[in-house]
Parts: C-alpha cells; structure tokens; sequence
C-alpha cells in the first residue's frame, strides 16, 4: 500500500522532472533512468512497480547481496506492451553453461541489448529466476513478441548472450490458456 503509493508518486515526479527537462535549456544532465539497490527479499516488491533487476550489485553493505535495479525514465505510453495483432508470444529459457566470471561482461550486454530493442519499440522483456530465498541460479527467461518463430529465433540469436556461447537455451512459442502477460 503505503510503499507502493510513495514510490510510485516518486517515478512520476521523476518522469515529469525529465520532460520539464525535455522542455528547458538548462545545463542539467537528462535523467535517463532511476537506478536503487535493493536485498532479495525486496526484488518482487520493486519488480511489480516496473522496475527491472540489471545485476547483482558491486557495492558491498553487510553480509547480504543487494541488486541494482532500474526504471527508464521512456514515457510508459510510448513501451509496447503487448504483441501487435500479428505477432505472438515466445519465450527463450536459458541456463548458464559457463562460470559467471566468463559470462557477466556478457550479461551486461545482454541487458543492453534487451534495453535498446525496448526503446525502438520491440515487446521484450528479460529476467532471471531465482530460488525459495530470492537467490538467482534458476536461469533466464525472456518473453518477446514476433511475426513468427523465424522472427523470434533472428532476434535471440543477437541476444550477446547466445552468440558468444554463454547459454543452453530453448525458444518456444508461448499461448496464454487463462489470461495473459503485458510489458511495462
């Protein structure tokens, strides 16, 4: 309730400061983005608010993990949230087959890469799974929306992720039974 509502007035009053921004000639630099840090436990919470979880974080604070998350500062309106009327789901599952030393560099572009598809406009979004305790090492998950499974398999085999060999992965088309998924 109470946190929801405090954050949520928070990312509109960032997104109105970057459109004042938008409108003014000052010196300021544009915000981009809202980045926080938060412990796992925390990651729902601020996952349903739409922000997404870039990383582990580098930063240090006590004996627990914490996680950067992020929020674009992109007007909402202007995401693709759900598959145009000639598109379909489909979902990419990954699992590591190389240390995460070997493969972070390339998660972080990764993560890039899923960024810039969502600013041109393509219905995308990519997580992680995690355990009972909110550790990650379930794999990945990504849903996107394609004309075709042709056009869905081009667009996973740029994910950085696959083409320098980081993953076992599988796509498949994806067919709600019960309701259904939309981006923010």
């Amino acid at each position: 309730g109470i946190a929801r509502a405090m954050l949520w007035n928070y990312v509109k009053e960032m997104k109105k400061k970057k459109q004042q921004q938008s409108n003014d000639s000052d010196d300021d630099p544009p915000i981009e983005s809202i980045v926080l840090l938060a412990k796992s436990h925390l990651l729902g919470f601020y996952v349903q608010c739409g922000f997404r979880v870039n990383r582990p974080s580098p930063i240090v604070h006590g004996k627990e993990l914490w996680y950067e998350l992020e929020q674009s500062c992109t007007d909402a309106t202007q995401l693709q949230s759900l598959p145009k009327e000639d598109e379909s789901w489909f979902c990419k599952m990954e699992q590591f087959k190389r240390p995460y030393p070997q493969v972070k560099p390339f998660l972080e572009e990764h993560n890039q890469w899923v960024q810039k598809l969502r600013d041109e406009g393509q219905c995308i979004t990519s997580g992680y799974r995690v355990d009972k305790d909110g550790k990650p090492g379930g794999g990945g998950l990504m849903f996107l929306a394609a004309k075709s499974y042709q056009e869905a398999l081009d667009i996973v085999k740029n994910d950085p992720l696959v083409s320098n060999d980081c993953v076992d992965w599988e796509l498949n088309g994806w067919i709600g039974q019960v309701g259904d998924i939309q981006m923010r």
